[in-house]
C-alpha cells in the first residue's frame, strides 16, 4: 500500500510538472471556444456574454498559430508576426498573465520573462518563441502611427477597438492574408461600425450566451451551475444584463429605476461604520438649484462580504449652485465636522470636470473649490495639503460605478447610507438611469466610493479607524 501511494504521488507531481510546462495540452475549449478556434474567416469575431471565456479562446489560437500546430486547422508555417491589441495596459496586465499561464514555457526563448503585477519585458511587451514566432502586445492608445510600419500575420483584438484604427489593422495583415480575430462583449463602447461590418459580411460573427452547455468543457463537466449563473444574473444592473450575459449587440433597456436592489428598510441606517475605512468626498458641480452635491463615504475596500467592497454613505451637503467657492468649502468643512471627521482624514477627494453653468457668470470647478478652501482656512496657496483630483470618466464608467455599488446593496451589511441623506435616498429610489435632476446625487456618490475601490494606486489611503 505504502508503494502505490509513493507511485501515485510521484505521477501526480510528474503531472502537475508537465500542466506547468505545457498547460495549453490540458486545455479543452467549451461549444463557444471550439467553434471560435475552428473557423477559417479572414476575420471572425466571438461575442459572447462575460466570463464565457472568449479570451482564453483568442489567446490559445494565437499560441497554436505562434508554434505552427494548431488542432483544430491548418496554419502557416513560423516563424510569425502577432499582435494582441487591448485598450488599456491596465486590460494587457491581466491578458499577459492569462497568456503566461497558458503558453508551453519549453516554446518560449529564455529572454521570455513574465513578471506577476508587470507583465512581459520590454516598453511593449514581448514574447519571442523558440522558433522565431514573436507575439508583441499592443493598445489602441498608440494610436495609428504604432501600427503604420508592421506587417503581420495574425492579430488578436481583446475587445473592441476605435473605429480609426480599424482599417490599420485589415492593412497590417492584408500581404501575409492573415487573420483577425476579435474577442468581446458589446458593452461600454460604441460598436455599432462592428454591428454595420458583421451586416456586410466582412466579420463573421460568432454570437454565444450564458448557459450550462456553452461553458461546459469538452469531455467535461459544467464550470458553472444554473443557480450560479442566476448569482450572476442578478449580480448585474437591469439595463446591461441582455449584453453582459448574452453578449446582445443593444441593452435591452428595461424601464424602471436602476438600483433596484435598494430598499430604504435595508440600507437606511444610523448605525455608525466600525473597522479600518477609508474616506472619500465625490462632488458633482452644477450652478442650478440642487446641482451641486457634495457626498461623504467610508468604504471597506476588500472588508465585505468574501471581501467584497463595503459602503457607508455618511453625509451630503447640496447647495443651490448660486454659491461662493467659500460657501462650498465651509458646508464640506461642516459636514465633515458632525461626523466628527476633519480635511486630514478624508483619503481622496475627487470632483466633477469643470462645469459653467446656465445662469451668465455660473462658474464651479475643483480649482475654484480649492481656492474656497485655501481661503477658509487662511493658508497660503498651494499649500492645502490635499488635491482635488477630477473624476475619470472613461466610455462606459458611469454604469461600471453604478454596477459596483448595486453589487454591494445585494450583500448583506455591504451597503448603508444615513438617513440624514434624504435626497440621495430618494435619488437611489428613483433614478432610471437618465441625466436628470437624480444622477447629481449619484454622480457624486460614485465618484466619493467608487474611485476609493478602483483606483487605489493613485493615492496612499490613511486606513482611519472608525467606530
Amino acid at each position: 500500500m505504502t508503494a502505490d501511494l509513493t507511485r501515485l504521488a510521484a505521477g501526480l507531481t510528474t503531472l502537475g510538472r508537465r500542466a506547468d510546462m505545457d498547460p495549453l495540452r490540458y486545455f479543452r475549449p467549451t461549444p463557444p471556444q471550439l467553434a471560435f478556434l475552428q473557423s477559417t474567416a479572414p476575420v471572425a469575431m466571438l461575442r459572447a456574454s462575460n466570463q464565457l471565456g472568449k479570451t482564453w479562446a483568442g489567446l490559445a489560437d494565437v499560441i497554436y498559430r505562434a508554434i505552427g500546430r494548431h488542432p483544430y486547422q491548418v496554419v502557416p508555417p513560423p516563424p510569425q508576426e502577432i499582435w494582441i491589441v487591448g485598450f488599456s495596459w491596465e486590460q494587457l496586465l491581466a491578458v499577459q498573465a492569462k497568456f503566461w499561464s497558458l503558453v508551453p514555457k519549453n516554446e518560449l526563448q529564455s529572454d521570455s520573462v513574465f513578471t506577476p503585477g508587470k507583465g512581459f519585458t520590454g516598453r511593449v511587451p514581448v514574447v519571442r518563441f523558440r522558433n522565431g514566432s514573436v507575439v508583441r502586445f499592443k493598445t489602441v492608445n498608440q494610436g495609428a502611427l504604432g501600427l503604420a510600419s508592421a506587417t503581420l500575420s495574425h492579430v488578436l483584438i481583446d475587445e473592441p477597438p476605435p473605429e480609426e484604427l480599424w482599417g490599420e489593422l485589415v492593412a497590417r495583415v492584408l500581404r501575409q492574408r492573415g487573420r483577425i480575430r476579435i474577442t468581446m462583449t458589446p458593452i461600454g463602447r460604441d460598436v455599432s461600425w462592428i454591428r454595420e461590418l458583421v451586416k456586410a459580411g466582412e466579420i463573421t460573427d460568432l454570437h454565444y450566451g450564458m448557459s450550462c452547455a456553452n461553458v461546459t468543457p469538452l469531455g467535461g463537466r459544467p464550470l458553472l451551475s444554473q443557480s450560479e449563473i442566476d448569482n450572476l444574473s442578478n449580480k448585474y444592473l437591469p439595463q446591461e444584463r441582455a449584453q453582459r450575459l448574452h453578449g446582445d449587440w443593444d441593452s435591452g433597456f428595461i424601464e424602471g429605476r436602476v438600483f433596484q436592489g435598494f430598499n430604504p428598510e435595508v440600507h437606511v441606517s444610523s448605525a455608525a461604520p466600525v473597522g479600518e475605512l477609508q474616506v472619500g468626498i465625490g462632488i458633482d458641480h452644477g450652478t442650478d438649484g440642487g446641482t451641486q452635491v457634495a457626498t461623504l463615504v467610508a468604504v471597506a475596500p476588500r472588508g465585505g462580504v468574501e471581501g467584497n467592497p463595503r459602503f457607508h454613505v455618511l453625509d451630503q451637503c447640496i447647495s443651490d449652485g448660486l454659491t461662493t467657492p467659500e460657501q462650498d468649502a465651509r458646508d464640506i468643512l461642516a459636514m465633515l465636522n458632525r461626523n466628527g471627521l476633519q480635511l486630514e482624514s478624508v483619503d481622496r477627494w475627487v470632483g466633477d470636470r469643470r462645469h459653467g453653468g446656465k445662469r451668465w457668470g455660473g462658474q464651479k470647478s475643483n480649482n475654484l473649490l480649492m481656492q474656497g478652501f485655501e481661503r477658509v482656512s487662511r493658508v497660503p496657496i498651494g499649500h492645502l495639503g490635499f488635491t482635488i483630483r477630477t473624476a475619470w470618466k472613461p466610455a462606459g464608467s458611469v454604469f461600471t460605478g453604478v454596477r459596483i455599488l448595486h453589487s454591494a446593496m445585494l450583500r448583506t451589511g455591504d451597503f448603508t447610507i444615513h438617513p440624514r441623506c434624504t435626497q440621495l435616498i430618494a435619488d437611489l429610489s428613483s433614478w432610471t438611469g437618465q441625466d436628470d435632476e437624480h444622477k447629481h446625487g449619484i454622480d457624486s456618490l460614485r465618484y466619493g466610493g467608487v474611485e476609493l475601490v478602483t483606483r487605489r494606486n493613485l493615492y496612499a489611503p490613511n486606513a482611519l479607524k472608525m467606530g
